[in-house]
């Protein structure tokens, strides 16, 4: 994938979400690098089909990309995402302490500030990314609690200032993915992983038949799985699901 010299960005004031004004785009032939921000999202939507909450005052964004590479490895790119992101946050907050939850989550001060959603079809990916900017409503039935920069005392960043400096670090980390592998995304994934040696419960499966692993996050698989050490000592794979950490962040 060739990173482009220009990251093309339109700014949309409401849509059923940023991810399908860029596949409708995607369907007509966009470019990698072609990325839609919505200022409010009617029907945001999250991992494993949950509900994202939209309201006016994020930044809602979804980048295309169109990388080189197999699809069975495009799950890297999920982990390129959240450190872009992550860095992107850490630089408005510098006083905090910005870390990773598995799989993508970016959290802070105990709260989740950020989430991101891949999906890939017909030789397209689409990342959509959702900062919480302005505070948000609680959300019943969270793991986490939202919390957001202006919470964290950032007065002065923008939409448009957060999407235009992680769309850009995006494009050059997926183009690094894409020549190098994921071996460096590992390491640096791990460096900033807020729950290494965490207890922590993770669901598993689908609707009505959610299943709990329990035990402690080991390490970072070299194909993006979470590994969990359970009480007898085995280690246990998982490469879907929802974390519920048991202990602090």
């Amino acid at each position: 994938m060739t990173v482009p010299a220009v990251l093309s960005l339109t700014s949309i004031d409401v849509a059923t979400s940023s991810s399908d004004l860029a596949w409708q785009a995607a369907a007509e032939g966009a470019p990698a690098g072609t990325a839609f921000l919505v200022g409010e999202q009617t029907a945001g939507r999250g991992r494993r089909g949950s509900g994202w909450s939209s309201a006016r005052g994020g930044m809602y964004l979804s980048v295309i990309l169109r990388p080189q590479a197999d699809a069975s490895t495009l799950w890297g790119l999920s982990f390129v995402a959240a450190l872009a992101i992550r860095k992107t946050i850490a630089e408005r907050l510098p006083d905090q302490e910005v870390g990773l939850k598995w799989p993508n989550d970016v959290v802070v001060a105990g709260g989740k500030i950020c989430g991101l959603l891949l999906e890939a079809r017909d030789g397209a990916v689409v990342i959509g990314t959702g900062v919480n900017i302005a505070p948000v409503p609680a959300v019943p039935g969270a793991r986490l609690p939202a919390i957001s920069l202006r919470d964290l005392g950032d007065a002065a960043a923008t939409p448009a200032m957060l999407a235009e400096a992680y769309a850009t670090r995006l494009l050059a980390g997926a183009a690094s993915w894409e020549r190098d592998g994921f071996s460096a995304v590992r390491l640096e994934w791990l460096r900033h992983c807020a729950h290494i040696g965490a207890r922590m419960k993770v669901i598993t499966g689908g609707a009505g038949s959610d299943v709990a692993v329990e035990g402690d996050f080991v390490d970072l698989g070299t194909d993006g799985a979470l590994v969990l050490r359970d009480d007898k000592g085995a280690e246990r794979r998982i490469t879907t699901g929802d974390v519920e950490l048991t202990g602090r962040l």
